[in-house]
């Protein structure tokens, strides 16, 4: 597994470049980064502030700007772009993390339109609730993530997965550009 720096576009084209030449043609890529980032705008340093849109929006523009152009001339493939509830509306101490978001969001909603036509598929996915991962476990306690669990109120990540594969599969006819996922149990 080699170590990739989002955030540096000569690290991201270098990285896709060696996947397809070990590979062959990239048909379906996720952008999965993000920066859950909870501070008061007082208390958001520019530092931070900085640090969540590089990874976030600025990562998702080398992916995109790495990808698409070979997907383009190819006539084919999917880009996925993950993001949250924060990528629609912003809530109180997130300023950092939806401002990232909605660039994300804004990304591929233009990459949709630039893309489309010449046969790649462009979707931004809303994750609006916990996944069932260790890493939530680990930031909520097991107590909580038990309780979410027998609730109902964990995302499945083979759900998950399963409904990215069912984006990329999509016939070009009827392609869908964003979608939200999230537990039936979450409130929104």
């Amino acid at each position: 597994m080699t170590a990739v720096d989002f955030r540096e576009a000569d690290e991201v084209e270098k990285f896709v470049a060696s996947v397809e030449a070990r590979s062959g043609p990239v048909k379906l890529a996720v952008h999965n980064i993000g920066a859950n980032v909870r501070f008061s705008v007082a208390d958001t340093s520019e530092r931070v502030y900085r640090k969540t849109w590089e990874l976030a929006a600025l990562s998702a523009f080398h992916f995109a700007k790495a990808l698409g152009p070979r997907m383009a001339t190819r006539g084919e493939g999917t880009l996925i772009f993950t993001g949250a509830t924060a990528s629609t509306r912003g809530a109180a101490n997130f300023s950092a993390f939806a401002g990232a978001m909605h660039a994300k969001r804004a990304l591929a909603q233009s990459l949709a339109r630039e893309l489309g036509p010449s046969g790649v598929h462009v979707a931004h996915v809303i994750i609006d609730g916990p996944i069932d991962t260790p890493f939530v476990r680990q930031i909520v306690g097991d107590t909580a993530f038990e309780a979410l669990r027998a609730k109902g109120g964990l995302l499945d990540p083979a759900a998950i997965a399963q409904a990215y594969w069912a984006l990329h599969e999509q016939p070009k006819t009827c392609w869908t550009q964003e979608i939200d996922l999230r537990p039936w149990t979450e409130k929104f």
